[in-house]
């Protein structure tokens, strides 16, 4: 169990001094809070009062998250007239905290209407399937957005007009106790991403929720087969990985392929793990031992990340072969073992132990996966209590 808690690290970033500065560098500036009278088409945040101006048959469903800060929250945006299978997602980290951590990540590259922003998106080459990603602050608010589907290059221009109407929550805004969320099935899960009312023969489920396998998270979600899938994203290994952050946090999507949300090198440069775009603060990372020095021990609630590298004796700065690698959450651990739940690996191993074993430099879990270029990369652990 951590002893971390992500209300404690906003507390703490909030302990420090906030500012403004020029487009030189520093922290950025950002617009006053301002109260304006709510649209019929605007959706509100009752838990962060944060704001988005809806477009027509644009429907809006809130996530509060099972076990989230009170800091935290997500909503995921849908349009019902949309044939395609898109998925938008927003995140919001919200607490005095925000610019300084907002700030670290150096001098906005863009804005999304009045706001400072950043652009990530991993597009095909790192990621199955392609997101638009927009970080941008608003006063208090580190807002990370997504907007994923095949054809999301295309939607560039709308995905930022829909952003520019963010409005952080109205001074006077007095937060309403959300209602307890519901875990969704799997069939639940094909259908907010468009295929309801389609016979389908993929997306079986290999667990439920609670189960057994769940371990020390339970109740955990459902675990559902990626076989014969026609969907990019539908049920990859990075596909639970989300739900459950989502489900249980509230926290955004995570997009791009599962060896890039860790730290790696390709073609002999060295790139940050979108787990980065989240605020700092927010997560810690810890290198299997094999990799380097083990920052902390695996343990429940962490996510287990393995990359597929060039040369597996010299380990991830080998470099990333083509292969998107794998992650999975850790369920718990004891003595000797680190027990997984995954997507994507196959249809009878979906929980699985591996070996732990404490070494010199920290702790090494060995992969089971006969693989012959995969490591084990190393550990993400997000900083909320479980």
């Amino acid at each position: 169990m951590t002893s971390l808690l992500l209300a404690t690290s906003l507390s703490l970033l909030s302990a420090c001094a906030t500012a403004t500065t020029n487009s030189r560098g520093g922290r950025a500036t950002t617009p006053p809070v301002t109260s304006t009278p709510v649209a019929a088409n605007r959706y509100v945040d009752t838990k962060l009062g944060f704001s988005l101006e809806l477009p027509p048959s644009w429907t809006a469903s809130s996530e509060p998250g099972l076990r989230a800060s009170p800091q935290v929250s997500a909503v995921t945006l849908s349009d019902e007239e949309l044939a395609t299978h898109q998925q938008v997602v927003i995140g919001i980290f919200q607490s005095a905290g925000m610019p300084e951590a907002f700030a670290l990540r150096g001098t906005p590259t863009t804005h999304i209407g009045p706001y400072p922003a950043f652009i990530d998106n991993r597009m095909r080459g790192v990621a199955r399937d392609p997101c638009l990603v927009r970080i941008f602050l608003a006063g208090t608010d580190y807002v990370m957005a997504t907007w994923c589907s095949a054809d999301a290059a295309a939607a560039a221009n709308e995905f930022e007009q829909l952003l520019a109407t963010f409005r952080p929550a109205a001074p006077l805004f007095m937060p309403h106790a959300p209602p307890a969320p519901t875990p969704v099935d799997c069939t639940e899960v094909e259908r907010q991403l468009g295929y309801g009312g389609v016979s389908t023969t993929w997306g079986r489920t290999l667990a439920t929720s609670p189960s057994s396998g769940w371990r020390q998270l339970q109740p955990g979600i459902s675990i559902c087969s990626n076989d014969l899938s026609p969907d990019l994203y539908l049920f990859q290994c990075t596909e639970l990985v989300n739900r459950f952050l989502y489900e249980e946090w509230a926290l955004p999507h995570v997009p791009g392929s599962a060896a890039r949300y860790f730290d790696y090198y390709q073609d002999g440069t060295l790139y940050p793990g979108v787990i980065r775009d989240f605020p700092a603060g927010t997560y810690q990372l810890s290198s299997d031992a094999s990799q380097g020095r083990s920052a902390f021990r695996p343990e429940a609630g962490d996510l287990l990340i393995f990359q597929d590298v060039n040369n597996p004796a010299g380990g991830w700065t080998s470099g990333l072969t083509s292969s998107p690698g794998h992650i999975a959450i850790v369920t718990g651990t004891d003595a000797t073992h680190v027990y997984i739940a995954q997507e994507n690996y196959n249809d009878s191993q979906f929980f699985l132990a591996l070996p732990l074993t404490a070494v010199a430099d920290g702790w090494h879990i060995t992969d089971l996966s006969g693989l012959s270029h995969r490591i084990v990369r190393g550990w993400i652990r997000l900083t909320v209590s479980l």
